[in-house]
């Protein structure tokens, strides 16, 4: 080994290092809302992970492990290889804009294929001898290359692109540009780990090989990874300095809005209030002219004071409900109320309830304050039901996304439904048909093996169901 390989694999090995420990610095960011820092964690152990095999693949090439160590320390690498693309493929199957019910199935692929990697690895050592990977790599090139790698960069690069297209429509181009420039770079890191492998007698090993570069290969090769672990880890960073960025700025739109609440609430008090006094005003009046009729210049005096009085009170009424009526409920501020309703519910009863939301206001449309006003009620009818007829001891209200629909999903771990109840005759139920139909939303209620579910599908400004 020369010293610019060395070189070059020490700085690819730290730049996946660096990269893997900068993603998984990220889980606990106040921005747990975006799709990419929920799934950041994955490329996180991929870039650890993988760092550290390269690190052991340049300990290998160098012969400074012990003789006597040297096919446990290449079996190890192998296990680190296809450990890290195992969560590379992870990274990309979360990060993709799809239903959590959905995602929760395909996140079982990345652990089935090691596993599977892993039960291969152990027929051919089991029949061959221990020895057998040492001499021979196709299980190697096909299971790690092809079957692993090749699949979890093109994987995460679609997801990466599609959540790209879906911030463009949305919110911000600029992210969109980034999440683009993430997507090619695995791409191109794909194709040179997954395919650029040793020259075989199989297709595409025997058409697309490090034979193309024969005399540069491996400095060409590495030079471009370390090239590509630096990127990565540049885009990252830009990427969440820019979701930092603009994420102060929606704090700030929400300190502003906070504020006018505050003076809001302050102004209704000072309504209600001068409501409670001009009422108790005027019951005094009307309490003096029961008592005294026969004092008529005083009792008409009395009652056109009585209607000032009246006058004023429905004025003030009047601009409390104007100005209540004029707020608007966003995407965040429904968050923030169901977050306190669970909150009150779980104060009071013994049914623990869970609200998981990963609504991204990057990734999803926009709601008018009717559809959020109509969710909450859903929600809260749902949650009522739970506790008065479910006789469950858990429930779970999911929100999602995407920028066409928003999507709940209550469910519980009761006793489900009753064949024997109508479910157009209970007025729960109705109510809450007919609140989703109010905003054009799909409503539907299903008995589980165990439990409840309702699922209930809102389209978003522009978008039809």
């Amino acid at each position: 080994m020369t010293i610019i390989e060395f070189l070059l694999y020490l700085i690819y090995g730290f730049s996946m290092v660096m990269m893997g420990t900068f993603a998984i610095m990220q889980k606990d960011s106040k921005i747990m809302n975006f799709s990419l820092i929920r799934s950041i964690k994955y490329l996180g152990y991929f870039g650890i992970i993988h760092g550290m095999s390269e690190w052991i693949t340049m300990i290998i090439k160098l012969e400074l492990c012990h003789p006597h160590l040297y096919i446990q320390v290449y079996y190890v690498n192998l296990m680190l290889k296809a450990l890290s693309f195992t969560f590379l493929l992870y990274f990309g199957l979360d990060l993709l804009a799809i239903r959590e019910k959905y995602k929760n199935i395909l996140l079982r692929i990345p652990l089935l294929g090691f596993l599977l990697y892993l039960f291969g690895f152990y027929l051919l050592t089991s029949h061959y001898g221990v020895d057998y990977h040492l001499s021979n790599d196709h299980f190697k090139i096909i299971s790690i290359r092809y079957l692993m790698a090749v699949p979890s960069c093109a994987i995460a690069a679609a997801a990466l692109y599609a959540n790209a297209r879906l911030i463009e429509k949305t919110k911000s181009a600029e992210i969109a540009k980034r999440y683009k420039n993430l997507s090619w770079i695995f791409i191109a890191y794909g194709f040179v780990e997954g395919l650029l492998v040793s020259k075989a007698a199989f297709f595409p090993a025997n058409i697309i090989n490090n034979e193309i570069f024969p005399e540069y290969f491996i400095l060409i090769t590495l030079s471009f990874k370390a090239i590509v672990g630096f990127i990565i880890n540049y885009s990252l960073i830009k990427v969440i300095d820019t979701f930092s960025w603009e994420q102060e700025e929606r704090l700030f739109q929400l300190e502003k809005l906070r504020i006018a609440s505050e003076e809001r609430r302050k102004l209704g008090l000072e309504i209600h209030d001068g409501i409670i006094q001009q009422l108790y005003a005027i019951g005094l009046k009307i309490e003096y002219l029961s008592r005294y009729k026969e004092d008529k210049a005083s009792a008409i005096n009395i009652l056109e004071e009585v209607k000032v009085n009246i006058t004023a009170t429905i004025n003030k009424i009047r601009e409390f409900i104007s100005a209540d009526a004029l707020d608007e409920i966003e995407l965040d501020r429904l968050k923030d109320s169901l977050e306190q309703l669970v909150r009150k519910y779980n104060e009071t009863q013994s049914v623990e309830i869970v609200l998981k939301c990963k609504l991204s206001p990057y990734t999803v449309g926009d709601l008018l304050a009717e559809k959020t006003t109509q969710i909450y009620y859903i929600v809260q009818e749902a949650i009522t039901n739970v506790i008065k007829h479910s006789q469950a001891d858990h429930a779970e209200v999911l929100l999602e996304g995407t920028p066409d629909f928003i999507y709940i999903t209550i469910t519980d771990n009761g006793i489900g439904i009753s064949q024997d109840i109508k479910l157009e005759q209970q007025f729960g139920i109705r109510s809450m048909k007919e609140r989703a139909q109010r905003v054009n939303g799909f409503f539907k209620i299903e008995s589980l093996l165990k439990g409840t579910r309702i699922e209930l599908k809102i389209p978003c400004e522009e978008a039809l169901i």
